[in-house]
């Protein structure tokens, strides 16, 4: 199946369930239009040891509907930390579609033992960096007042190596332009590794990152440098994409989970596809 036709038969699927909600639809627009919310809610972060030598500030990026994000930090062994003015409330986007700010993603990158790991890129391929644990790694704000508790730990994982796999924002097939084309920078995603090492014994972790136009990578951690890969799946966070639906292009047709492993051995490209939303489709994560 090509390319083409997957994206019609997705788009014709939409529009079949577009058309069952439309006069539910078109009633509540003609009742209110939709207030913006002023609200904002807080975080309280819970934050570990540092795993490295030098005690700097660790970044934190939430991810939340239509590209809302924000850029913060937290600092090492300090508990009860508030991060506050976290966007959260009814919305109204430019083209006109009604969304609420409430599901957020929260993705904080590795930690490196020293700064010059951070600053040098030959010193930062041969370094193992900290993998935490964020718990949990999203949620959903409710209420007037809204707060959530959030736990940091970067000394639970066993340190890796890490592999870089090429995304393609620019691919396109079959006349379909391609998401740079539809203006799709950015795109949450998971990583999730069933087979990652605790330092206690146990298996299991996942986390959060972005994909983007700047170069971005997904990565693959390794036990070794550049072998002894684990296990991993990645998967679009697409219940946060407001105004396009994202899939990744493969021999099988459009997913949107794929074998990270598998793409890191056979040395793919991660090609991404956008399929423009109906007015209408409103992701779970944007209500």
């Amino acid at each position: 199946m090509s390319i083409q036709q997957s994206v019609a038969i997705t788009t014709k699927t939409l529009f079949t369930l577009a058309l069952t909600t439309c006069l539910i639809w078109h009633s509540a627009q003609t009742q209110a239009q939709i207030i913006e919310s002023s609200q904002s809610g807080i975080l309280n972060v819970n934050v570990g040891r540092s795993p490295a030598i030098e005690d700097v500030p660790q970044p934190v990026s939430l991810y939340g509907c239509n590209n809302t994000v924000v850029e913060t930090q937290v600092f090492w062994n300090t508990q009860n930390q508030i991060l506050g003015e976290i966007p959260y409330g009814s919305r109204m986007s430019d083209a006109g579609k009604e969304y609420a700010v409430s599901k957020y993603y929260i993705a904080s990158p590795p930690a490196w033992r020293t700064t010059k790991q951070i600053e040098n890129a030959a010193a930062k391929k041969d370094a193992q960096p900290f993998i935490g644990l964020v718990t949990p790694d999203s949620f959903t704000f409710t209420g007037m007042k809204p707060a959530q508790i959030v736990n940091f730990d970067y000394r639970i994982l066993m340190p890796t190596y890490l592999e870089h796999i090429q995304v393609d924002f620019n691919w396109s097939e079959d006349e379909v332009l391609s998401c740079a084309e539809q203006g799709v920078t950015a795109i949450p995603i998971n990583t999730a590794c069933p087979n990652f090492p605790w330092r206690a014994g146990a298996e299991g972790a996942s986390g959060i990152g972005l994909l983007n136009t700047d170069g971005s990578t997904a990565f693959l951690p390794t036990l070794k440098k550049d072998e002894d890969p684990l296990q991993c799946s990645v998967t679009l966070l697409n219940d946060i994409m407001l105004d396009h639906k994202v899939f990744f292009s493969t021999d099988e047709g459009l997913k949107e989970t794929i074998n990270l492993t598998q793409y890191h051995a056979e040395k793919k490209t991660m090609n991404l596809v956008c399929v423009e939303r109906l007015p209408d489709d409103i992701p779970a994560g944007c209500r």
